[in-house]
């Protein structure tokens, strides 16, 4: 079992990866907390496949209980929240308790956002089971859900006790699920770690395969990216954290357009990528080198999905609601080469609407090349 200790300036705490360690959530989450209540938030998909042994391991030191959530991204909402929010109160938790999440990312911030404002906030530890959540969510204490004008629109910052991630769950993750988090995966590569990148490109037949020592070494490097800008920018005052958000500018605002159908997370964050990558170019500067080297990664996963024509105009609509626009401008993350991303003021929106329509035009017809 691996571990990694993430230093904040007021907190700290450990993210655990490894196989089988699952068994080991009880005990290492007492470690922190003491004997306490804890409520196990799941899905029934997740719960069926991974539930029993997080259950029994947690039993051995809380006084457990359990609630389900719907399961997808249409659940992420204030509704769900407000459900937690009565099951807690049922299960008597309080402001020692902690609630557990077991799944993937929708479950961690739906579960993350109800702990951080549940009697002011309780502790939370995430329990991570797809590939997107150990890559993204599950580090770095975001939490919130979305609204009906875009993803994400409300939340907090809600640091968890501890985060373990058992690989052995990808194992029983569905192909295109576990493809989906790669998106987020191959992010980190482009925006601070070029050798992570080539890592990627070089064993993506191995990665696609789930070779166990590979996932592990995957897992670990994509974490240790996450958590290095983390503890620089917990709460994105400096604007580096910001950089974690490539791709997500056009790619929230797709999901959001497409009512959150259609499209996973990291096949639209792969689609934003591919734009803020051909952006990049057309301001000069990246090499066209540095565009076509992404895309062709992106591409070897298939996570560029043929996308529903959609209105370029109705895109840029929804890119004024994201959380990075400031003073009326939108601002993009954008890469010089690969390794090295960051914010961007001054992208002419002639160029954000010219490289969109022609994303959108080449997604329509069957892809991005």
């Amino acid at each position: 079992m691996k571990k990694i200790r993430l230093e904040l300036k007021d907190d700290a705490y450990n993210i655990y990866i490894g196989s089988g360690i699952l068994a080991e959530a009880g005990r290492l989450l007492a470690a922190i907390t003491g004997r306490q209540k804890a409520m196990i938030v799941s899905n029934k998909k997740v719960y069926t496949l991974h539930g029993k042994k997080l259950f029994q391991s947690l039993l051995k030191y809380f006084d457990v209980s359990v609630f389900l959530m719907p399961d997808g991204e249409r659940y992420k909402t204030i509704d769900t929240v407000k459900k937690i929010y009565d099951a807690a109160a049922r299960a008597r938790l309080d402001r020692k308790s902690v609630i557990v999440a077991l799944g993937g990312g929708v479950v961690g911030d739906t579960a993350g956002f109800a702990a951080a404002t549940y009697m002011r906030g309780i502790k939370v530890m995430q329990v991570p089971t797809s590939l997107l959540a150990m890559a993204d969510s599950s580090i770095g204490g975001k939490t919130g859900v979305d609204l009906k004008a875009g993803k994400n629109l409300a939340g907090a910052f809600h640091q968890p006790a501890l985060v373990l991630m058992d690989i052995d769950t990808l194992q029983t993750l569905p192909k295109g699920e576990f493809i989906n988090g790669m998106g987020e995966v191959i992010k980190h590569g482009i925006i601070m770690d070029a050798e992570f990148f080539n890592y990627i490109k070089t064993n993506a037949g191995k990665i696609l395969e789930k070779d166990k020592n590979t996932l592990l070494s995957m897992v670990e490097k994509s974490a240790l990216c996450k958590t290095k800008i983390v503890s620089q920018d917990e709460k994105e005052m400096s604007g580096l954290r910001a950089i974690l958000n490539y791709g997500h500018t056009i790619g929230h605002a797709i999901e959001a357009e497409t009512g959150y159908k259609g499209l996973k997370h990291g096949e639209a964050v792969a689609i934003g990528m591919a734009a803020a990558a051909r952006i990049a170019g057309a301001m000069g500067l990246c090499s066209q080198d540095t565009v076509n080297g992404q895309i062709k990664v992106l591409n070897s996963f298939n996570l560029i999905k043929p996308l529903k024509k959609l209105k370029t105009g109705n895109i840029i609509k929804r890119l004024y609601n994201d959380k990075k626009v400031k003073d009326g401008k939108i601002i993009f993350i954008l890469t010089k080469k690969i390794g090295h991303a960051k914010l961007n003021e001054t992208v002419p929106i002639a160029i954000i609407k010219a490289e969109l329509k022609r994303i959108l035009s080449e997604a329509a017809q069957g892809g991005i090349l």
